[in-house]
């Protein structure tokens, strides 16, 4: 029973425990790292002679987007540390900063972001990482 609780914690108090901040963490640093790997074959793939380059740019653009959005949820478990609170400690949203921009790719990716709300609870809780590492992996 409590290896299965282990496995799936009830959010948002899951987050307040270091060991599941911890292999959720690890998760998305090895998701970062598919996407990553795979944004660059796909870069290597479009210089290629008869590539398809309109298939490709969407392929990358939809890599990179799902980039964008782990680098968030990366960002948001990491300034939460122990807090219960998704987004800023306080739980109020701040102003994207020049630091947040550097991390986009566009000008329009940063617009796109900033006036997007903080990640919610709900929307962790129904993120499945493993299977969504998955798919990634098979692109």
């Amino acid at each position: 029973m409590d290896a299965d609780k282990n496995e799936n914690p009830q959010l948002p108090e899951a987050l307040g425990s270091a060991e599941y901040r911890a292999r959720l963490t690890t998760k998305l640093n090895c998701l970062i790292a598919v996407l990553e790997v795979a944004i660059a074959k796909i870069s290597k793939s479009m210089d290629l002679p008869g590539a398809n380059e309109e298939r490709l740019l969407k392929i990358r653009s939809n890599l990179e987007n799902t980039l964008s959005i782990c680098h968030r949820a990366k960002q948001t478990l990491d300034r939460t540390g122990g807090s219960k609170t998704i987004g800023t400690k306080t739980g109020e949203r701040t102003n994207m900063s020049a630091r947040d921009y550097v991390e986009l790719s566009s000008i329009d990716e940063y617009r796109k972001f900033r006036s997007m709300e903080p990640i919610a609870k709900e929307e962790l809780q129904s993120v499945d990482f493993d299977d969504l590492a998955r798919r990634l992996s098979e692109l």
